[in-house]
């Protein structure tokens, strides 16, 4: 440009640039890595104004699930080198890599529309579970914590346990494997905490609620005559005991019973009982004796001893009845002959029936009035049916009448130990036709003509039931009459060479010579059993079979059981239309038992309890086969699982450890 006056001329140079609106980003990908699913991670974008003009951006936008943007409203104008920061978020919602991209649109002369990539890969959470993850627990007792981790390869956990009111082994102990062991005494407050850390790090845990509380109710003592037990006294100290357990309690009460032979069964006959006042209706109050198998009875005239009365457990005990006593069950539940009412919430749990005159532990019925909520758990029954004045078995559940229309097991058989029970030739002014290891009599009540069947739940299942005169396991007369007809299942049990009676000769028992027997029965669900025979010839000289159906129909199913006879005779139907054996029966194949031989008569003195004093029946009854190992008989667990067919009222009642898998967990 030129410029002149008065004869000057000036020359000026002027450059002319272009209008520069210019955006920069300071990244073209973002990557996130390794984000837990459902977690948030957040990654800065920040946009600048490089131009010599204000740059206006009028939008974002986003693509790929799990990604989001935050951070401004748009459209934006920068003014140059002024900055915005954009807010990406990634969320993973699954598992896996996940891929997005944000584009940017603006004015800039040069890429106008930009690109951002993103990327990003979604983890699983290291999750911790403890089960259960609250409970109450008496002092000094024991409960099996379980820990479950996810999202990681290292399931290892390390298990604590901690209070605000209390410090290391005031608060209880837990094994590295999660066994906890309550304090012996209630620290203050009365709540500790069970906690399993992952292995994958300190912050992953999880923790279990734990209150400690007292032993429920009130003990008593009892003793015989001999060493001061007298009903005028109070009860309430050894040097005070009772003489019968003829007083009013409570459930959760427990009656300790001094070590003693010298007990008599006048003392726990009919009559004998008191009234216990139970206000859940759903435990009991226990007579216990002090020490497994030291407490003892031998009659000859009565029942060792006779439950009238309901929300009783006997505990610990062990009773002998001789042969020629005419009402000689050992442990009998039944209501009294004199104004008799039902009965119910009765539990034999720990005792030894050992040589019986009439049955080792039996249920009865007294007109309508019988027993509902009968559980017989973890108990001998031996030689227990050796009077001739009647035919008998080990363990014999009679004619039972239900007490309320609530669903679930009503009568549960479990953890029991029969065997080389006899009936004497003849019995009962006949020839021999029973001598069950157990027995489920008379459901339907044909026998005394009973007002309707029994329609309740009954599980028989973990007994180990050998070397009996009669069948190891019968169901008979469930079905006739008008329904409905109970609920059975029959699960995991052991039965091995019974049938052994020579004289069992004539009558119906020529045609039921089964290991497991169902005699016209509906309703009945048999699985997961073992049945083995050890002849080939019983019931006089009958074909033995694992598995026998008689008179039922298709209302009955047995299915993934286990059947060995030696003679090839497995299984067999007899009159039953309709019937057959179901799936996944494993039939003919030997379980090869460790060492099957017939038990001889219990000695128990100076075991822990019945499991204890059994061990090597148990042992001998194992199978060696592999295949086999899931049927039969199973060590019973101290951790609690989920088992729809256990009762849930035995969950309340502190049954002693050992005898069974408590079934008391949740559904999961």
């Amino acid at each position: 440009m030129t410029a002149s006056a008065g004869g000057v001329v000036k020359n000026f140079a002027l450059q002319l640039n272009a209008a520069i609106f210019a955006l920069s980003i300071n990244a073209t990908s973002v990557a996130f890595g390794d984000v837990v699913v459902n977690t948030s991670a957040i990654q800065p974008v920040t946009l600048t104004s490089t131009g010599i003009l204000p740059v206006t951006i009028n939008g974002a936008t986003l693509t790929g699930a799990g990604f989001a943007v935050s951070g401004t409203a748009f459209p934006v104008t920068l003014n140059p080198s002024q900055e915005e920061t954009l807010n990406i978020e990634f969320v993973p919602t699954a598992v896996g890599a996940a891929t997005g991209q944000l584009t940017i649109a603006s004015n800039s002369s040069a890429n106008g529309t930009a690109v951002v990539g993103l990327s990003g890969i979604g983890t699983p959470a290291v999750a911790v579970t403890v089960t259960p993850s609250s409970v109450s627990l008496t002092i000094g007792t024991n409960l099996q914590f379980a820990a479950s981790v996810t999202g990681t390869s290292n399931t290892a956990v390390t298990w604590t346990v901690s209070g605000t009111g209390c410090s290391g082994a005031a608060c209880g102990t837990i094994s590295s494997s999660g066994l906890y062991t309550a304090p012996t005494a209630v620290p203050s407050p009365a709540s500790v905490t069970i906690t399993a850390t992952s292995g994958s790090g300190p912050t992953k845990s999880a923790s279990a609620a734990v209150t400690i509380v007292p032993p429920a109710g009130t003990t008593y003592y009892l003793a015989p005559t001999s060493v001061g037990g007298n009903d005028s006294n109070n009860g309430l100290s050894p040097f005070a005991p009772w003489l019968t357990p003829n007083h009013i309690v409570n459930c959760g009460d427990v009656i300790m019973a001094a070590a003693s032979t010298s007990y008599s069964s006048v003392n726990f006959g009919s009559g004998k009982w008191g009234k216990v006042t139970c206000a859940t209706g759903n435990n009991v109050a226990w007579l216990k004796c002090a020490a497994f198998d030291t407490c003892k009875i031998l009659a000859t005239s009565l029942q060792g001893m006779w439950v009238d009365r309901s929300y009783w457990g006997i505990q610990g005990w062990e009773v002998s009845t001789s042969a020629a006593d005419a009402g000689g069950t050992c442990f009998l539940a039944e209501p009294a002959w004199i104004d008799p009412n039902e009965i119910h919430h009765i539990i034999f749990a720990n005792n030894v029936a050992n040589g019986c005159g009439y049955t080792g532990f039996m249920t009865g019925n007294n007109g309508s009035s019988s027993v509902d909520y009968i559980a017989v758990v973890g108990n001998i029954a031996y030689n227990a049916a050796q009077g001739s004045l009647t035919c008998n078995n080990g363990i014999d559940i009679y004619e039972p009448v239900q007490s309320d229309a609530l669903p679930g097991t009503h009568i549960y058989l479990a953890g029991n130990f029969s065997f080389g029970n006899f009936d004497p030739n003849p019995c009962a002014n006949m020839p021999p036709g029973d001598g069950e290891g157990i027995t489920l009599d008379t459901f339907d009540g044909v026998d005394t003509g009973m007002p309707f069947p029994y329609a309740a739940q009954a599980v028989v299942e973990n007994n180990i039931l050998v070397a009996n005169g009669g069948r190891g396991l019968l169901v008979g007369d469930n079905g006739t009459g008008t329904p409905p007809f109970a609920q059975i299942y029959l699960r995991h049990n052991t039965m091995w060479g019974n049938n052994r009676d020579s004289n069992q000769t004539g009558g119906s028992s020529s045609r039921w010579c089964g290991e497991v027997d169902l005699l016209t029965t509906v309703n009945t669900e048999v699985f997961l059993n073992i049945a083995v025979t050890d002849a080939i010839n019983g019931c006089g000289t009958k074909p033995i079979y694992a598995f026998y159906v008689i008179g039922t129909s298709t209302a009955d199913s047995v299915y993934q059981n286990w059947g060995y006879a030696v003679s090839g005779t497995n299984d067999a139907i007899y009159s039953s239309p309709g019937f057959a054996y179901g799936p996944n029966n494993t039939f003919g194949t030997n379980p090869q038992f460790a060492n099957a031989v017939a038990p001889s008569a219990p000695s128990c003195s100076g075991y822990a309890n019945v499991p204890a004093c059994m061990a090597t029946v148990t042992a001998n009854f194992t199978p060696t086969n592999a295949a086999a190992k899931g049927y039969g008989y199973q060590i019973p667990s101290n951790a609690s699982v989920y088992d729809p067919l256990f009762p849930p009222w035995l969950c309340n009642v502190n049954l002693p450890s050992g005898l069974v898998t408590l079934g008391c967990e949740t559904a999961p």
